[in-house]
């Protein structure tokens, strides 16, 4: 025969063990160096310009951390331009390729969703400063993908266009896709194609 237990009867209390005077000062030290590099990263640029003199110390605490944060949605500043990003590959012949970036307004539903890390990446990142380390690499990804033995790429010049976003005006509202066409334009990087960059891919053409 079982036992019935009480399921009234309260459970007892855990046990709770009082931190070290040690212990509360590694936890303190923890919190506010946690809150000084993460609120000095954060400041913004405009009102703080000369904030990376003393990121550039704290950065490598955050990138060890994992404390990387970037809010940049909605604040501090709203971006006031819609933008897409184009390269023109110079060949060693002269004649030239315009190589547009994936623009998920051109894409359909189901492709949008596919290409969605290729999106933040050419317009959420590509064309602002902070993606200005990844230029090279880019480059040089452009020009082996159009690759020709007989006509290799010479340069690579890489740009934005831009276009300001219209006003919020309730009584004119503008919708996205009467957005304005971006005619403004940028240059990102010119970018000289050396052979070391085309290194290998002979070999693969001549295997196909």
């Amino acid at each position: 025969m079982s036992e019935c237990t009480d399921s009234t009867k309260k459970a007892p209390a855990p046990r709770i063990r009082k931190a070290s005077e040690f212990e509360r000062t590694i936890i303190s030290l923890y919190l506010a160096t946690f809150f000084v590099v993460v609120i000095a990263w954060l400041l913004p640029d405009k009102v703080f310009p000369e904030k990376w003199k003393f990121t550039q110390y704290t950065w490598p605490i955050m990138a060890s951390t994992g404390w990387v944060q970037c809010w940049s949605l909605f604040s501090p500043d709203v971006r006031d331009t819609n933008v897409h990003c184009n390269a023109f590959i110079t060949f060693a012949d002269g004649t030239s390729k315009l190589y547009e970036f994936p623009r998920t307004q051109k894409m359909d539903l189901l492709t949008k969703f596919k290409r969605e890390k290729m999106r933040k990446l050419f317009i959420d990142n590509f064309a602002w400063p902070s993606g200005r380390p990844f230029y090279p690499s880019i480059a040089r990804f452009i020009a082996r993908a159009n690759y020709d033995k007989d006509n290799p790429p010479d340069t690579v010049t890489m740009f934005f266009q831009y276009h300001d976003t219209p006003p919020p005006d309730p009584k004119h509202w503008v919708y996205r896709d009467e957005l304005p066409e971006h005619t403004n334009q940028g240059l990102l990087l010119t970018y000289k194609v050396t052979a070391q960059d085309l290194a290998g891919l002979d070999d693969v053409q001549s295997s196909k």
